[in-house]
């Protein structure tokens, strides 16, 4: 299946050359506690594909809430102020693959899909103290506006599903959506 996908990609690097994809948003409404969201980003390197398709690989890295506790004086009792607590994020690595579903000269829309292998790790002030790994899975609505010199700028919203056991942490996060800015940019191969 990796073959396939390699001669397929060596293909298609020939027609057209690869698009860089750079995405920076914020992770929104993730299960589990702290369940707050946070920052979101992912970089990744796509192939067209017969004009209409594109496939490729990405990294991916998105905080998904810290939670926060009154600090007290351990003395006198006396409330010194909020601190952060619990906090969870998760990153890791999947192939994508996208279909244009509108492809005009000012617009374009994309559907896409993505598999791989995500961690997540929970850490109390930076010390990590529980983590775990397991197949990730996601869908992405994507809405460019062309640029001249190969970029595109937009926006898109996704799911994204991290299949892990909750059996040891049930305030785990296993599904979340993420809403992000996105930059894209194709060079133009060289005469």
């Amino acid at each position: 299946m990796l073959a396939l996908l390699a001669l397929s990609l060596a293909a298609s690097a020939r027609a057209e050359s690869p698009v860089l994809v750079v995405s920076a948003g914020s992770s929104l409404s993730p299960d589990g506690k702290p369940g707050t969201g946070g920052a979101a980003g992912a970089v990744g390197l796509m192939f067209p594909l017969e004009g209409r398709w594109s496939f490729g690989a990405a990294l991916f890295a998105e905080d998904l809430g810290t939670g926060l506790t009154e600090l007290h004086d351990p003395n006198t009792g006396e409330a010194l102020g909020t601190v952060a607590e619990l906090h969870r994020w998760t990153y890791g690595g999947e192939w994508r693959a996208e279909a244009r579903l509108h492809n005009a000269r000012r617009a374009r829309l994309s559907w896409g899909a993505a598999f791989g292998y995500g961690r997540q790790e929970r850490d109390v002030r930076g010390s990590v103290d529980g983590a775990v790994s397991g197949v990730t899975a996601g869908t992405s609505l994507t809405f460019l506006v062309p640029a001249p010199h190969g970029h595109a700028f937009g926006a898109s919203v996704a799911a994204r599903r991290l299949f892990v056991h909750a059996d040891a942490d049930p305030d785990r996060s296993t599904s979340w959506a993420t809403a992000a800015l996105e930059w894209r940019w194709q060079g133009t191969p060289k005469e």
